[in-house]
């Protein structure tokens, strides 16, 4: 190339430069504002937050005065992190939280997405999931399950309205552009077989069983804890843990994405430095390597949702205990 058609090649300064290359798309690593504002330590631009089932739930019955679950596809109210500047719906960059509330004789339709979802159940009786066809109970203290990809809908044959907490991965999906709702094209999915069991249902009963059998961690990071399979919706990591009344647990921090979603007591939660005062049905946020540590004021279960798949399948996993 000879100077007569090099764009650079009279450059004597460098504000000259940077006019020069900008047309080009071209970042300048040696300058703060064409790179990513990387530091010493592992931080997120999101900050704790907390959500009240006592501030929801009234909200959701106003709602279901206004606008049914047909008409709704999903009656939620979605969890949106405070997070300066704003943003879309959910509690970090990965992780998704929503309040669903169905009325008794109501039936949601179905669709399917490219997100893995999981529904904590805070109260409800003979309310179902239909996943690909698998009619399944989902009722009060339960986990379900519905992975990506797969037609699911709702229906309610109670006498009371249920009240869930979704959990799952949008954010991540759609940080990749992959975010697409498909409704069914016979808008309700046909039951083919109701299950008693199910792969995608933890029932309330067997997630105590297996609580019972497990063991507190001996250096005290964590209380009696276990992990919910959840093979077929790799993105999300899924854990429950049990406290008894004036349990502590040891501090901890990691650089996963964290929510926690109390199933029964109460207790509060220390987030690096911040008292999260909770009750059963709440949920609030840790994000990346928030120091964390539990007190239960009472005997309580405490679920647990992160993103620590992904971090690990990419081999960024760390954790750092006190």
């Amino acid at each position: 190339m000879d100077q007569t058609s090099n764009p650079f090649a009279d450059i004597g300064d460098m504000e000259t430069f940077y006019e020069r290359v900008a047309p080009y798309n071209l970042g300048c690593g040696w300058r703060s504002e064409d790179r990513d504002p990387g530091g010493k330590t592992y931080s997120s631009p999101y900050p704790n937050a907390h959500w009240k089932y006592a501030d929801v739930r009234p909200a959701l019955d106003a709602a279901a005065k206004l606008i049914s679950a047909e008409d709704a596809g999903r009656r939620i109210l979605m969890c949106v992190n405070p997070v300066e500047g704003g943003g879309k719906p959910g509690i970090g960059p990965t992780l998704f939280h929503a309040y669903q509330m169905v009325l008794p004789g109501e039936t949601a339709p179905s669709h399917r997405h490219p997100m893995h979802a999981l529904r904590v159940i805070l109260d409800a009786t003979k309310m179902y999931s239909v996943v690909e066809g698998e009619k399944t109970l989902m009722e009060t203290g339960d986990v379900v399950l519905t992975p990506g990809g797969m037609y699911h809908s709702h229906i309610h044959d109670g006498d009371d309205p249920a009240y869930w907490l979704d959990g799952l991965d949008a954010p991540f999906t759609r940080a990749l552009h992959l975010v697409i709702f498909e409704p069914h094209p016979d808008v309700y999915e046909p039951v083919k077989v109701v299950a008693e069991v199910s792969p995608f249902r933890f029932s309330w009963s067997d997630i105590q069983t297996m609580l019972d059998k497990a063991e507190d961690d001996p250096e005290g990071y964590f209380p009696r804890r276990v992990r919910l399979d959840t093979a077929t919706m790799p993105t999300l990591g899924v854990y429950v843990q049990r406290l008894e009344a004036g349990q502590t647990t040891r501090m901890y921090r990691t650089n996963a994405n964290t929510s926690f979603a109390p199933m029964q007591g109460s207790g509060v939660s220390i987030i690096e430095g911040e008292e999260i005062h909770w009750n059963r049905g709440d949920v609030f946020a840790a994000p990346t390597w928030r120091w964390i540590e539990h007190r239960a004021d009472e005997d309580s279960v405490l679920f647990t949702m992160t993103d620590a798949p992904l971090l690990e399948f990419a081999k960024y996993y760390k954790f750092e205990g006190s």
